[in-house]
């Protein structure tokens, strides 16, 4: 019974939004033109049924009101229904002839600003429902993963609660990991007996099954899933550097009063001192490049660090698994704010400039580290390096070497321009929010 109000409650915010949508972009065009030259008045076009009707159906069919996405993959799908239903409403005008009626501005702006507002009042209402126990749904986990358990269990976008003692789940998680075939296929066998929802969570989870397609050969029972490594695919790398270009040229103007004031902060802390740092690192295919970063180190930083380890020897072993110092003493005062916020890295665009680099893509390894990379060698040198990437945002802190090469693995191979987007979306909330990578 909870679960339906929630999803009646989430039907109606998604009605009040699209009614806010069309309000704000009317206001809008009436702002830029003439009141008197609107030929249809608000109350039209608040009436006008097919703009609640497609995107509310389009939601339907997309799962949105039945299935428990993540925030992300829900707002992917929720720009894709309000993208066709757009398509779809200036083809129905055009059909009835009643295109010229309707302002294409208020229609075209309504879909625009119910892009930003149906994703972010899901959030806030799936939070505030968890909150009041509506939005709640009890989940039982089979498999150990940390991670994945406390992901589950603690987004309340998600709403997944554990049961107390004696109640049955609603739904069972059954992580494949660390079991074999026939104790998953019993388990699943007795769960699916009375559970409705049985998730399935792969063995192999290297690659993003969501973009994939499954199909099915009648004679054998079998499931066929065809996977694509989008990167190897021309037009999708024409496509990530035309992104990498638009962004550098609409950030770029942005960036320059930023990089000023942090190089002079670096002058005047040490004048005597180069504002850039740079240093040669594994570029595409292999090839050698300089990077650039703001410097936050001391120039005698090796003498510092030499007779810092003398004292600390267990700094050594830290580095050997996260190639980083835990307390780092060749780190200046302006160097310790620059890597916590992340914006050391800001000189990186520079690199994007030269093609040598892209906005979003595996971090840019150090020529020492070519050997350690090992067999995954040619996959992270098959694309430009980025400023940020996905173990920058994965969630997990104190990300070690090896986990770091697996997280640029997975991208590489589950690349999409919607992932580069939310990468970039939780680097900016990163750098404001929390601290950066150190």
């Amino acid at each position: 019974m909870k679960d339906f109000i929630s999803k009646i409650i989430f039907i109606l915010f998604d009605i009040a939004m699209i009614v806010l949508s069309i309000y704000l972009a009317y206001t809008l065009r009436t702002a830029f033109e003439n009141l008197n030259l609107q030929t249809i008045p608000l109350t039209e076009y608040l009436s006008f049924y097919p703009l609640y009707i497609i995107p509310l159906l389009l939601f339907a069919y997309e799962g949105i009101y039945t299935y428990r996405y993540d925030f992300w993959h829900e707002s992917r799908l929720i720009l894709k229904v309000i993208i066709f239903s757009a398509i779809l409403i200036f083809a129905y005008l055009a059909m009835i002839k009643s295109i010229e009626n309707y302002s294409r501005f208020v229609i075209g702006f309504s879909f625009l600003i119910m892009a930003i507002l149906i994703p972010l009042s899901k959030n806030i209402s799936k939070k505030i429902l968890h909150r009041l126990g509506l939005w709640q749904k009890k989940a039982k986990i089979y498999g150990e993963d940390p991670f994945l358990t406390d992901e589950i269990y603690g987004n309340p976008y998600l709403g997944y609660v554990k049961p107390r003692s004696g109640e049955e789940p609603a739904t069972v998680f059954i992580n494949s990991k660390d079991s074999n075939v026939n104790t998953l296929k019993k388990v699943i066998s007795s769960q699916i007996k009375n559970k409705h929802e049985v998730i399935f969570i792969p063995l192999i989870d290297d690659y993003d099954l969501t973009h994939s397609h499954i199909y099915e050969l009648s004679n054998t029972r079998t499931n066929l899933i065809v996977f694509k490594n989008r990167l190897k695919s021309r037009y999708r790398l024409i496509l990530k550097r035309v992104s990498d270009f638009l962004l550098s040229l609409i950030i770029f103007p942005f960036l320059i009063p930023i990089m000023l004031f942090i190089a002079y902060r670096i002058k005047s802390t040490e004048p005597n001192s180069s504002v850039f740092f740079t240093q040669e690192r594994l570029g595409k295919k292999g090839k050698n490049f300089v990077c650039y970063k703001f410097r936050t180190m001391y120039e005698n930083g090796d003498e510092i660090l030499q007779e810092y380890i003398k004292a600390h020897p267990q700094e050594e072993e830290y580095y050997a698994i996260y190639h980083k110092y835990q307390n780092d003493p060749r780190i200046t005062k302006i160097g310790h704010f620059l890597r916590r916020t992340s914006l050391d890295e800001l000189p990186q665009i520079f690199n994007v400039f030269k093609q040598e680099m892209s906005f979003i893509g595996p971090r840019p390894y150090m020529l020492e580290e070519k050997e350690k990379i090992g067999n995954d060698l040619e996959s992270v040198l098959a694309v430009r390096p980025g400023i940020t990437g996905l173990w920058q945002v994965s969630g997990r802190s104190d990300v070690d070497f090896f986990s770091r090469v697996e997280l640029d693995i997975w991208y590489i191979r589950n690349w999409n321009l919607w992932m580069d987007l939310v990468i970039l979306i939780k680097t900016i909330r990163t750098v404001l929010l929390k601290d950066g990578a150190k």
